[in-house]
């Protein structure tokens, strides 16, 4: 039994590996109003602003955290990761590490020392506090659980493959679920209800203007979904978008993954 759920586990990881097929010249054909912001990141993902205004990067390939500083200096702050994907800041400024291939969520306290939050996961892939302090993690094989201690949890919904959540003012919560391939709202008394049909979506922000901003990393491209759901597309042609991410000055970042680079939008919402 463990046997083959280990298999299943390292099916999901590798249908989650960058895709090959892109080229040089496809990471080139980019819309006009993005530019590099960030380049040679072994590919990166899970973007986190911390409040001084860096940007804190997972590089899935290499198993290293990042740090770019707001001088736009590039800073490897810690390594030894398997397949990391996600980051979070907790209000004490510790960065938790969804370390996926190890099925774990690390810690890398302000000191730099890293030690294992909570293991024993199942492909964790996303994190995100809560309004109410809790640390939810999806894990890709199915749950989203929120923990409020490393030994308190809960699970909060089940899915066909969550990959990215978000938290709205109002008490809702929009979940990616990837291998559905839509995006559903849990709304504030636990209910889950349907919200945008779309291929393959991986990480999720809501913009200035309350909109959702999901990258589909197989599907190349960038959509920006409306509060009455209503779909636009941002961006295609990308090599593997993922975890979009803005600025305090409302600018949008996204993460190239087989460009090794990050992308800014020129524009604000």
């Amino acid at each position: 039994m463990m046997h083959t759920r280990r298999n299943f586990i390292a099916c999901m990881l590798m249908a989650l590996a960058p895709w090959r097929g892109a080229t040089a010249a496809d990471a080139a054909s980019l819309p006009i109003d993005f530019a590099e912001f960030a380049g040679g990141l072994a590919q990166p993902r899970g973007l986190l602003f911390a409040p001084d205004g860096s940007l804190y990067v997972a590089e899935q390939l290499s198993g290293e955290i990042a740090r770019i500083g707001v001088d736009g200096r590039l800073t490897r702050i810690a390594r030894g990761f398997e397949s990391p994907h996600d980051l979070e800041l907790d209000a004490a400024g510790h960065l938790y590490v969804a370390d996926t291939g190890a099925g774990r969520i690390a810690k890398i306290d302000r000191a730099g020392t890293v030690s294992t939050f909570v293991d024993e996961l199942e492909s964790p892939v996303d994190l995100a506090f809560a309004p109410n302090g809790e640390l939810w993690v999806c894990e890709l094989t199915g749950k989203v659980r929120a923990f409020a201690s490393a030994t308190r949890s809960r699970t909060v919904v089940a899915l066909k493959g969550p990959h990215g959540l978000a938290f709205a003012r109002n008490g809702d919560t929009f979940i990616n679920d990837w291998r559905g391939n839509q995006v559903v709202r849990l709304d504030a008394k636990g209910l889950l209800h349907p919200f945008a049909d779309l291929a393959g979506p991986v990480g999720l922000s809501f913009s200035p203007a309350g909109e959702l901003i999901v990258a589909q990393p197989q599907a190349r491209r960038i959509t920006r979904i409306g509060p009455d759901g209503r779909q636009q597309l941002l961006a295609e042609g990308l090599s593997e978008p993922r975890d979009p991410v803005f600025d305090r000055q409302g600018r949008l970042y996204v993460a190239e993954t087989m460009a090794g680079r990050v992308l800014r939008h020129a524009g604000r919402w």
